[in-house]
């Protein structure tokens, strides 16, 4: 068995060192055990140094071996390296000193009555160290039988037998309850050392924490423990911390955190997050953020304190809600609709910006109070796409809303979004003024100014595509092309502005007779087009009603009118094929055609009249 290392394994009680015996190596190996070994030499040695002079020898011979063997046994515990031989073979000493005061007790010729008896107590109690019952009822139960044979001539058996007994039943009494005894208290401070152990990891695991930790009492705030990082934040030896009151160390800020968390902190709630976080006196710019727990012992309410060191994050909170004020103060100035949109708990708009009612006749509050009322003046095109984003989280990132003004009137919102943690926000500008401008632009790149049908080039988009279609279906297309007589005329007499007035009427009469599938385009000066799908009855009544129809007389102002007949010439792909191209050139050639041909008419009955007149 060895002893607990003074440094590491020692139990301390006060104010003595006590080495406890390690029942798995011995009390002959360790640090201690001189002081282990020296009280039973000491003890032996005078009892050698009384018992000697007093006895009178019966056999000299086993004096002398008994008193070699002593010496020995002393001699040999002591300086034996007993470290390179097993435990059990530590048994031979004690044995052996046994042997020895047994043979002094024979040498004196008394048995039980030597005075050498009572030194056999020191090997019984020596091998109740090892915590060994059987060596020591074995060492009691030889003791015993060896004292008996050795009795006197004088002594009576009967007398012998019973001391022999009353010496083994004692003996083994005293090692057996020794035996307990010293393993108990061996548990004991086994326990006691590795709870001191526990307590120095603990201890050390704390000091190596960057979090600062402390405990103090309740209600004086005496600090009973604190960890390096925490005496390091306060300039202060973590010994001369300790029965000190916390708040002497504490800030204003940190004063006024821990007196709200004692507030609250208790039986009832024993953990407590301090969510604000204080600022530390006597540093730099840092902030901690302490977590508090209640405890109960036999000393009283005790609150143990984490501190973290949340300087990195506060800084970045501070810098957040400056951005976000400059953020607010730009939203709330700008022209725009600024908002931000929240899904959780229920979808609902956290912000939105006061021009809002500018541009949409209600105030923010009116949004922000109830998120289904920006769904009631949507129209049923951004009431759909809103549906769709809040159950499937997608939403485009511009989109038109139109929206419904508090007056009636619709107004066309520019919307840009950008995902954020837990919902959008986005800016809605008003783009209706907008949106009429472009719509316009468009219509004046593919619509004819004056008389608002379709212009060349919109006229060839739709003649190919109806071609495609047409000839996909196997069915026919025919162009009419159609140019007005005397227009000419009409714009040198009359002006400009009489020939727009019935470039107008023309298409104004167009659009009258076509079917709505039709096509008409004004694509020159005095030009139109028509598309349309038909056979040749179709083509044949088309003719006569643009001609019947435009051949009527155009009133200028209530007493003046004018007449532009057309000249109309057809083709179609059942001749010509599916070509726009061809197509177009093909009713271009038989418009010219008829033209030619109503003109040499024309000449013909200037002729006859003029004949008929000069008869």
């Amino acid at each position: 068995m060895t002893a607990v290392d003074e440094t590491d394994e020692a139990v301390t009680c006060s104010p003595r060192h006590v080495h406890i015996v390690d029942a798995t190596k011995g009390p002959l190996i360790g640090d201690g055990r001189l002081h282990r070994i020296m009280p039973f030499a000491i003890t032996a040695i005078l009892s050698m140094i009384v018992a000697l002079p007093s006895t009178s020898w019966a056999h000299p011979g086993f004096a002398l071996a008994g008193a070699f063997v002593t010496a020995a046994t002393i001699f040999a515990s002591l300086a034996f390296p007993w470290n390179r031989v097993p435990r059990t073979a530590q048994l031979t000493g004690p044995f052996l000193f046994l042997a020895s005061t047994l043979l002094l007790a024979s040498a004196s010729g008394d048995g039980i009555g030597s005075p050498f008896v009572t030194m056999a107590v020191l090997p019984l109690v020596w091998l109740a160290i090892y915590e060994n019952r059987k060596a020591v009822l074995l060492a009691a139960i030889l003791t015993g039988i060896v004292l008996w044979l050795a009795g006197g001539p004088m002594q009576r058996p009967d007398q012998g037998i019973a001391a022999s007994i009353v010496f083994v039943i004692c003996g083994a009494g005293m090692g057996i309850t020794l035996h307990g005894l010293v393993a108990d208290a061996r548990k004991l401070a086994l326990a006691l050392r590795d709870q001191k152990h526990a307590f120095e990891d603990s201890a050390a695991m704390l000091d190596a924490l960057p979090e600062r930790v402390n405990r103090y009492r309740l209600p004086d705030l005496a600090i009973t423990y604190c960890n390096a990082a925490w005496a390091a934040q306060y300039n202060v030896e973590p010994t001369r911390a300790i029965g000190r009151p916390l708040d002497q160390f504490l800030s204003d800020d940190e004063l006024a955190g821990l007196q709200s968390q004692l507030a609250v902190l208790g039986p009832e709630n024993p953990i407590l997050v301090d969510s604000v976080a204080r600022a530390v006196p006597h540093a730099k710019p840092q902030w901690l953020e302490w977590v508090d727990r209640y405890l109960t012992g036999p000393d009283g309410a005790a609150v143990l304190s984490v501190g973290r060191d949340v300087s990195e994050r506060h800084e970045a909170e501070v810098q957040l809600a400056e951005s976000e004020a400059r953020f607010r103060d730009l939203a709330d100035k700008s022209a725009d609709v600024v908002w931000r949109f929240t899904l959780e708990p229920t979808p609902h708009f956290e912000y939105v910006s006061p021009s809002v009612e500018n541009i949409l006749g209600y105030p923010p509050s009116y949004f922000l109070g109830d998120f289904s009322r920006i769904l009631d003046i949507l129209d049923d095109a951004g009431r759909t796409a809103v549906v769709h984003a809040l159950q499937d989280s997608q939403i485009s990132e511009r989109f038109d809303f139109h929206f419904r003004h508090a007056n009636g009137s619709t107004i066309i919102g520019e919307t840009r979004t950008t995902l954020v943690q837990g919902g959008l926000q986005g800016v809605s500008r008003d783009v209706t003024e907008l949106r009429q401008l472009q719509a316009s632009m468009a219509d004046l790149a593919l619509r004819d100014p004056l008389t608002g049908l379709a212009n060349r080039r919109l006229f060839d988009e739709l003649l190919d595509a109806a071609l495609a279609r047409t000839e996909r279906n196997g069915t026919p297309l025919a162009v009419a092309f159609l140019d007005l007589d005397d227009f000419k005329s009409v714009n040198d007499k009359h002006g400009h502005d009489v020939g727009d007035l019935v470039l107008r009427e023309t298409a104004h009469r167009l659009l009258a007779i076509v079917r709505g599938a039709d096509s008409v385009a004004r694509i020159g000066g005095d030009e139109f087009v028509i598309v349309y799908e038909s056979n040749h009855t179709t083509s044949y009544n088309l003719v006569k009603r643009i001609d019947r129809a435009l051949s009527a007389p155009i009133r200028i102002t209530p007493t003046t009118f004018v007449r532009c007949s057309p000249s109309i010439g057809i083709a179609d792909t059942l001749a010509v094929g599916y070509d726009g191209t061809a197509l177009l050139a093909a009713a271009d050639d038989a418009m010219y055609t008829m033209k030619r041909t109503r003109q040499a008419v024309r000449d013909a009955d200037a002729v006859r009249d003029h004949m008929s007149v000069g008869l």
